[in-house]
């Protein structure tokens, strides 16, 4: 018994010590359960994973997937660490040193592609082709996803969402106050356009932008608007030129955009951006599809309060954000570890945590009935749009140093709003980390 609990204190220690993070026990059992339900080679009946959904639509969809795991397995102690500040950005840093502490947790949260390739670069993770095979999951999941769970051939991870990071969301009585049609904003010169409107009629902001990435995120779609042959060439690492006039374009956007956007960014979480359009402050927040979480849990209505659109210029588009589970090696509780994977992967899994979360299931076969308005019209554009890329910002479209790099130039720019030094940084970065574009996008 006091093996077991100096098992649990350890693992609670070295989580303390990364410091960016808080625990919480979803549901602790008795001693007398945990010990009972041991395997043949005295496995603890526990579960620890780590994660960064923190909002409350976010806090609301992964509760409900623990819920799927816990009538399943009802003795099993799930106890689950939500990462705060950063998010992907800060998930390196804390499990690195726990699994070589021999202290993994038995599963992770990441984004699919590139955000995972340093842990497996690292040795971190170990393959689970057998839970694909097991669960049958190709025959469910589209090509595209299957590869972005890849490396080399062999599958590190299981998608349980996912989401649209191309829309411009925007509250529905404001817009119908000002005559503005969200229909007719498939420009950039349109959108602008209704942006004077609503500045006019008093609205100091009509867009809402938070902290940097959310920043960063608003600049990749705006190089997404650009079409989708320059933003291959992006994601290949091809866009080195300091006078490529597309480029030169998505930096005029971007400087314009900026013009109608808060000017306290840098103090709001993007979810409080998210808020003020909300409660009508504001008109449009451009932002993934986990926004839809946000209206869900402020109990508003998909098409009578608020509604989404996609980003001018990408309406053909669907940028793709895909979150994932990893397993990480020399885990403390395998059996719960494959459990779990399974249950994120399942289709019960996923009906429960996507309809929460805003995003829509990796899955083809779910239940669309179990979704809402805004995901129903989601699942139907996923399966009709002609282009799908991945996102840069979110993890999957470009190496990790880019994307960090990328996050410090875009911060940089905010605060001196220097044209040739935002392009020369970032064309230059491009150049200096050839070697690191090993995953080669054909997105046309």
């Amino acid at each position: 018994m006091n093996k077991i609990i100096k098992k649990i204190i350890l693992i609670l220690l070295i989580t303390a010590a990364v410091s960016v993070v808080s625990i919480y026990a979803y549901r602790i059992v008795s001693n007398q359960n945990i010990e009972s339900k041991q395997s043949a080679e005295s496995e603890i009946d526990a579960l620890t994973f780590y994660h960064w959904w923190t909002s409350p639509g976010e806090s609301a969809a992964i509760n409900a997937l623990i819920d799927v795991f816990i009538k399943k397995y009802p003795d099993t102690a799930v106890m689950p660490t939500p990462v705060t500040g950063g998010g992907g950005f800060s998930m390196l840093g804390i499990i690195k040193p726990l699994v070589n502490a021999g202290e993994a947790p038995d599963a992770f949260q990441m984004h699919a592609a590139y955000e995972s390739k340093p842990y497996y670069d690292a040795g971190l993770l170990k393959q689970i082709d057998d839970i694909w095979e097991s669960e049958d999951l190709e025959s469910v999941i589209p090509k595209i996803v299957q590869d972005m769970n890849k490396f080399e051939g062999h599958y590190y991870s299981v998608p349980i969402d996912i989401h649209r990071s191309n829309l411009v969301w925007y509250n529905k009585l404001l817009l119908s106050q000002n005559n503005i049609n969200p229909d007719n904003l498939t420009t950039w010169d349109l959108f602008f356009n209704a942006c004077e409107t609503l500045k006019a009629s008093g609205v100091e902001y009509p867009i809402q932008m938070g902290e940097s990435w959310t920043a960063s995120h608003v600049f990749e779609q705006i190089v997404a608007s650009m079409g989708i042959d320059f933003y291959e060439d992006w994601v290949n690492g091809k866009i080195t030129s300091l006078d490529n006039p597309k480029l030169l374009e998505a930096l005029r956007i971007f400087n314009k955009y900026l013009s109608y956007v808060n000017s306290d960014y840098s103090e709001l979480s993007w979810n409080s951006a998210t808020a003020r359009v909300i409660e009508g402050e504001s008109a449009f927040n451009i932002m993934g599809d986990w926004a839809n979480g946000e209206f869900k849990a402020a109990k508003k209505i998909y098409g009578v309060d608020y509604g989404v659109f996609a980003v001018p210029g990408t309406e053909n588009m669907y940028g793709l954000v895909i979150d994932t589970f990893q397993h990480p090696k020399g885990i403390k509780h395998p059996v719960n570890a494959q459990r779990w994977l399974k249950n994120a992967a399942s289709k019960e899994g996923q009906d429960a945590f996507n309809p929460l979360k805003g995003s829509i299931s990796a899955r083809t076969d779910s239940d669309i009935s179990k979704y809402d308005a805004y995901q129903q019209f989601a699942t139907s554009d996923f399966l009709a749009v002609r282009y799908m890329f991945p996102s840069v910002v979110h993890g999957s479209g470009a190496p990790e140093s880019f994307k960090l790099n990328l996050n410090d130039i875009i911060v940089q720019f905010l605060d001196n709003r220097d044209d040739e030094e935002f392009i020369s940084s970032m064309t230059r970065y491009i150049q200096s980390i050839s070697s690191e574009y090993t995953i080669n996008w054909s997105l046309n």
